[in-house]
Formats: structure tokens, sequence, C-alpha cells
């Protein structure tokens, strides 16, 4: 409100004249003064009626501030002020707003950084901030890309894009893409299994379940005769599901009465009344041939080598990759740039001595850029 206030010009006197006597009370809160309201904040019902008066306040700075709407920095200020209220605020049955239960989906964290978010490492490990994608070549170790990402959502998702920057940054074609297990999701099987003008072989793990021998994955699904056949050799016909991101599925209803006399019927089916239902995922055909390979000797060997970029993370985070100093994306980014042109130029260095060159000596070949060339 502050912000917004100084905005659209109330901390000049000659601002004020001829205004309203809530306005100047407005302003000599929030403009002249900056300290928190003098209540008990350990009184529920202080905080509350506190609470709704920062709404009310808050309510009349924006109506103030719609009369300067063609004005670009009171319209973010105000659209980030509207955002924090309808995040943070809702609307009891008696007209008054409390604080809302739980946590918006993408709520504004910071006025300072408004781009800030949560993100998690797991269900128990909440973070604020940003998340960073490194991308490393496995030979040299050298990293080819390096991206700031939103800290919601999962990883999975900025895999295709990264895969375009690298081969257009670097001129090359990735043949190979090796990932943890967020990355083997099945948009990124289907996306590599179908990138053209060739395909690009994903090497990433998928969850083990907790129960493999009830598992989906147990069952013999026959998507083109839409029949599935359980562990225990019971075999049915399906029904066309709904498709879903533009592909097909399959829905597949067992007996409650032959399910009934399986031995596995505990495990397998957790209804009282109905028997255990098989749904086919859209990428079915795709995750399923990634959970027989990496059951293989040969997926092993290829993701041991996948250790390396780990360290090459721990290098980033010893070099302050963790701590952003800037606000904005694009200074993000910049900052991400720099951390790992340094960490580039450490592993280049010890490539060198291993080679049996010093570090004079590779400076002494490196030639100045031509003027006017750019470097990216």
């Amino acid at each position: 409100m502050r912000k917004l206030l100084r905005q659209l010009g109330y901390a000049l006197p000659q601002k004020r004249r001829g205004l309203a006597a809530d306005v100047q009370r407005l302003l000599a809160t929030y403009v002249d003064h900056d300290r928190k309201a003098e209540i008990d904040w350990t009184d529920p019902a202080q905080r509350a009626a506190q609470l709704k008066v920062l709404v009310q306040d808050a309510e009349a700075t924006l109506e103030l501030a719609a009369e300067h709407s063609d004005d670009a920095d009171v319209r973010s200020t105000g659209w980030l002020l509207t955002k924090i209220l309808g995040d943070d605020v809702v609307t009891d049955e008696h007209g008054d707003p409390p604080i809302g239960h739980g946590t918006a989906p993408d709520r504004t964290l910071s006025v300072t950084d408004p781009e800030m978010r949560y993100g998690h490492k797991s269900k128990a490990f909440r973070f604020e901030g940003f998340k960073v994608q490194v991308t490393t070549e496995p030979i040299s170790e050298l990293i080819v890309d390096i991206a700031d990402i939103p800290a919601p959502g999962r990883d999975s998702q900025y895999l295709s894009a990264m895969v375009e920057r690298v081969e257009e940054h670097a001129g090359v074609e990735i043949e190979r893409v090796i990932g943890d297990g967020v990355h083997g999701s099945g948009p990124n099987q289907a996306w590599c299994a179908e990138h053209a003008p060739h395909p690009i072989d994903l090497v990433a793990p998928l969850a083990q379940p907790p129960d493999p021998a009830v598992h989906k994955a147990a069952f013999d699904l026959d998507l083109k005769r839409g029949q599935a056949t359980c562990p225990q050799e019971q075999t049915v016909i399906g029904k066309a599901g709904p498709r879903e991101q533009g592909r097909p599925t399959w829905l597949f209803y067992f007996a409650r009465q032959v399910c009934e006399l399986c031995p596995l019927l505990a495990r397998c089916v957790h209804s009282k009344t109905a028997a255990r239902t098989v749904r086919t995922d859209p990428y079915e055909s795709y995750l399923r041939a990634a959970r027989q390979r990496q059951k293989t000797a040969k997926f092993q060997e290829l993701y041991r080598v996948r250790s390396r970029v780990e360290r090459k993370q721990a290098q980033l985070v010893h070099h302050g990759i963790r701590q952003t100093r800037y606000l904005g994306q694009r200074k993000r980014h910049l900052q991400r740039l720099w951390t790992g042109a340094v960490v580039n130029l450490k592993r280049l260095f010890t490539l060198g001595e291993r080679a049996g060159q010093g570090r004079c000596a590779l400076f002494a070949r490196m030639e100045p850029p031509p003027l006017g060339s750019a470097v990216r």
C-alpha cells in the first residue's frame, strides 16, 4: 500500500490538498509513518480486527489507484496488491476477512521479489525461491546449458526446451539424455522417441512401485486388442477411456467374484465392494518399455554416468548458485551463467593440466575475439 500511494504522488504536499478525511488518514498511516500497528499481537481478536483494517485500507488504496490505471508502475503495483489479497484473504459468513487456510496456487511470497514462489524437493521439504536446471556434457564434464526455472511444478516439463537450446547454441544434435527420475515422465518419453529428425535416447529411471506384484506394470496389457491379463492369468476386455493430451486411454474392469478368489485380493483390491480397475496412461506403451529397459545391465551402466552432473551441482552450490543476488529473471539468469562460467573455467584448467599444458600455456594460445563479434 505504501509503495502504491507513493507512486500515486501522495508523498508530495500539493497532492494532498482538498482530500477527504478518510484519505488523509490513509496517507498519515502508510506514507507519513512506517511502523507496525500498536496492538497486542498475541491477542487473536486484536489481530483479526487489525487484519480487517488492513484489507479495508488496501481496497481504498486500490480505488484511488483506479483513476491512474494508465500508469504502468501503478498498474503493476495495483495488480500485485490485488493478488496478495486474493492469495491470503477470504471472506467468512460474517463478512470479515480472515486469513485463508492452506496455500493458494501460485501464491506471491514477497513484495520485493514478486516472482518468488514455493517449491518442493520432496513432500516434506519445501523452499522459497527458484530452481536451476543444469546440463552437462558427460565426457568433458563441461556445463553446456544452465537455466533459471520457477520453483513450483516438475522439472520434467523443461526438458524439451533444454534440448533445443543446447542443439541451437552448441551446434550439435543430441542423441542421448541422461536425467534423474523426474525426467522419465510419459510426455518426455514420447517427446524423445518422436523427436525429429532423429529420436533421442532418454535414460531416466521410473519410480519403483511399493508392491510390484500387484502394480499396473505387472498386468499384461494388449492395447491393440484392448485386453488386460492380471498376474493370476485372469483376462478382461477393456473399454475406451477418455482421450488425454490427444492420446487414447483404456479402462479395464475385473469382476468382483473372480477377484475374491484370488490370493492377492488384499494387496490388489482396496475396495470392499468393487474389484480391481486398471486405467492406462496416455503414454502407457512408452512407460512400460522404459520400465522394462531399466531392469537391464545396459541401462544401469548408462545411468551411472549421471553421477558426474551431481559433482557439477556440488561445485555450483560451492560457488553460490543457491544465493540469488538479483531481482528479475534476466538478472538471475545472468548470475547463473557467470557461476557456470566459473565452474567451466576451472574444469578447463583441469583438462589442460591433464594434457600436460599449464594455465600460462593455455592463455598464450588464446586469441582475442575480433572487434564487433558477439560472445554468448
